[in-house]
């Protein structure tokens, strides 16, 4: 595996407690949780994820080429190429203690340290049309979502102890495709995306998977939603590209501003 280091593409920082990154016009931008003006991070970036101690942020790039997971500090600089090998490489997610970063790449879940060393498969396909994606992690535990028991089904699984999470009737004509995890500051409750009810909402539970409740109920597709660091709320997608914010039990909404994959800084 090779790694390279490359020129920021923006500089400065800022500290603010409480920011969220955001992917918008082939750039990942930062905005305050309360809104405001946002401003550019890094360019040809998307899909990012803040570590846990906010220092670093790890996201796609294919400044190189291919789809690649890159890690940068926290202002944009000291850019580093995590991943080198055929991809596309999609969708990182931090592991609790920094050390390690899952991802996606070829529909299988693969993890590698921080420095992009150790990389090994999690997951692997075992027949062709399985499709493995979008990560979430807290402490030991990885959830990720899987077709692996029908082409047209998507739900959400566990690893380590390997565990079926949701369970919907989705199939060719049937929606029910659950996925997008992303586990509450406390590992206690995963909120995720599914379309279970006609068209994509988002929906929270308890980490075992019991209780899943519905949280959006408006016209259109929202996704890829995730915990503010304190639990108290979510921030969300919704197509075409509108980020929203709203309290972790579906009150409150508030429209932050346009761009997709929000991420917020711990």
């Amino acid at each position: 595996m090779g790694i390279f280091l490359l020129m920021p593409a923006s500089s400065g920082g800022n500290t603010a407690a409480s920011e969220i990154a955001f992917a918008r016009g082939g750039h990942i931008w930062t905005i305050a949780a309360e809104g405001g003006r946002a401003r550019i991070l890094l360019r040809n970036a998307y899909s990012p994820a803040w570590s846990p101690d906010g220092s670093m942020l790890a996201f796609v790039s294919s400044r190189a080429g291919d789809e690649e997971i890159y890690v940068a500090k926290a202002d944009g600089t000291s850019l580093l190429r995590l991943t080198a090998l055929p991809g596309p490489d999609l969708s990182p997610a931090w592991s609790s203690d920094g050390k390690r970063i899952a991802w996606s790449r070829n529909k299988e879940i693969w993890t590698t340290s921080a420095s992009g060393t150790g990389t090994r498969r999690v997951v692997e396909k075992q027949k062709r049309w399985h499709e493995h994606h979008t990560p979430a992690w807290h402490g030991t535990r990885l959830v990720y979502a899987s077709n692996r028991l029908s082409a047209f089904n998507t739900e959400l699984y566990q690893v380590a102890p390997a565990k079926r999470l949701t369970f919907t009737k989705g199939s060719d004509g049937v929606l029910g495709d659950d996925s997008m995890p992303d586990f509450s500051p406390d590992g206690r409750r995963i909120t995720f995306t599914s379309n279970r009810d006609q068209q994509g909402e988002i929906y929270v539970m308890n980490a075992n998977g019991s209780g899943p409740k519905r949280l959006t109920r408006r016209p259109g597709d929202d996704l890829a939603p995730d915990f503010s660091p304190d639990g108290t709320t979510i921030a969300f997608t919704q197509l075409p590209g509108t980020i929203w914010t709203m309290n972790a039990d579906g009150t409150g909404l508030k429209k932050l501003t346009a761009g997709t994959d929000p991420d917020w800084r711990p």
